[in-house]
């Protein structure tokens, strides 16, 4: 099973910056049982979400050419307590891109206040094997346009 955490793309400017919402949820099946006595999400899977966001935005600036993957991160802050039921707004910034890699950093905010930031994160590309694959798989969480 594959895991999107991010559910939609609210704002794009291609090869400069990103807009994305994450709701998170108690009754996401990942989540269910995780520290019962008092329900967190975990900061890995925020993490996740503001890397999966920044690499949307560099397969965007891309043109669906290539697959980032994580090489290395700096100055990253993540919330030791955050509840479920929240929902992050994720905004990532393309600090640098080349084909064959990507600089950028991120931060996540919930009713307002940043609870989550990523200083300055490296990505490699990989060449995407089927650019028009790639564009229909990710079609439904916007920011094609």
């Amino acid at each position: 099973m594959r895991f999107l955490l991010f559910d939609r793309v609210t704002t794009l400017e291609p090869g400069r910056r990103i807009e994305a919402v994450k709701c998170f949820s108690i009754q996401d099946e990942h989540l269910r049982e995780h520290f019962p006595r008092k329900p967190v999400v975990p900061a890995a899977l925020v993490l996740e979400s503001m890397l999966q966001t920044l690499g949307w935005l560099v397969i965007r600036a891309h043109d669906f050419r290539v697959l980032p993957f994580f090489s290395m991160l700096e100055d990253a802050a993540l919330p030791p307590d955050l509840a479920p039921g929240v929902r992050l707004d994720i905004e990532g910034t393309l600090l640098s891109t080349h084909p064959k890699g990507s600089v950028g950093s991120a931060e996540a905010r919930a009713e307002g206040r940043v609870v989550a930031s990523i200083g300055r994160v490296l990505y490699g590309h990989h060449p995407a094997g089927d650019p028009d694959a790639l564009r229909r798989a990710y079609s439904v969480y916007g920011g094609l346009a």
